[in-house]
């Protein structure tokens, strides 16, 4: 942080970013700033679209202020969830594929999962017993309809 006592953003971005030390940055001499940062990020080939990406959106989007980096970077992060969202929706709706069961972290919750799919738009979701004990059968978040179990 410079002895200003201003926010580097730059920095802070940078010493985030998973890996960044894999990165053709020098972080004392590129991260002094946003603007510093963000000519090296569009004059070089950094090789990693992710980290451009954001820089970008944070020097274009975020008026160079902590409040706006943050605003820019939940938006972000709600853009790839929506997108996320729509490829595993996809993966449960390929029809004539045989479907199987996300595979859970554990061990023992693997006896315990089940699939329900929903008739109409055929939305999964994956929930054990032990989740819907008392609550029953769960409704489809896509068009409200009761799913079952598959």
């Amino acid at each position: 942080m410079p002895k200003t006592g201003k926010l580097n953003l730059a920095r802070i971005v940078y010493d985030a970013y998973p890996h960044s030390d894999l990165l053709p940055l020098d972080p004392e001499k590129d991260c002094r700033d946003l603007q510093a940062l963000m000519e090296k990020v569009r004059g070089t080939e950094i090789g990693d679209t992710l980290f451009q990406f954001l820089v970008l959106e944070i020097v274009e989007g975020g008026e160079g202020t902590l409040e706006g980096t943050i605003r820019v970077i939940e938006r972000a992060r709600g853009d790839v969830d929506a997108v996320l969202q729509a490829l595993k929706r996809a993966r449960c709706a390929r029809p004539g594929e045989p479907q199987k069961p996300r595979r859970p972290d554990r061990r023992s919750d693997r006896a315990h999962l089940r699939i329900w799919r929903c008739r109409d738009c055929r939305r999964c979701l994956y929930r054990s017993y032990r989740s819907l004990a008392g609550a029953g059968a769960p409704f489809c978040p896509g068009c409200g309809r009761e799913m079952r179990l598959t």
